[in-house]
């Protein structure tokens, strides 16, 4: 019987809260050797996600995930998703929305890989003073 239902409840229930999810809820849902990679890295095993993920977390004022349906095959799910979030070194504190998605595999009711696709740029870059400024010309450049 299929495990992936639980799984995937237990990721949008997470995400759908994460700046109030303490690192230890982590161990509910990664299996102790998951990786996770996103456009900032690739973090190996519970212990490194739970540090970046406090690290990530440490002075936002708000992140939150609204996680469309998933796709679901065998032991791998994938889901879009738009994160809401906001950093007060970041836009002055606005509240910002980034779309993404997920892909994760599935190993005994845990999650053991999750490859998250981004934009960083939009992410962060696109909201620096000066590096922002050249981050959306190259964008313009590159659309026109």
């Amino acid at each position: 019987m299929s495990t992936m239902p639980s799984v995937i409840n237990r990721f949008m229930d997470y995400y759908a809260e994460l700046d109030s999810q303490p690192p230890s809820a982590l161990a509910a849902l990664y299996h102790p050797d998951a990786a996770l990679i996103d456009p900032f890295g690739e973090h190996q095993g519970l212990f490194a996600l739970q540090r970046y993920f406090t690290h990530l977390l440490a002075n936002v004022d708000h992140c939150r995930f609204v996680i469309d349906a998933p796709l679901c095959v065998t032991d791998r799910f994938a889901v879009t998703w738009t994160m809401h979030w906001s950093h007060p070194r970041v836009s002055g504190g606005e509240k910002l929305a980034l779309p993404g998605c997920s892909v994760v595999d599935v190993q005994d009711d845990q999650i053991i890989r999750q490859r998250d696709y981004y934009d960083a740029g939009e992410m962060i870059y696109e909201h620096l003073p000066v590096l922002g400024w050249a981050v959306r010309g190259v964008k313009r450049r590159v659309r026109s």
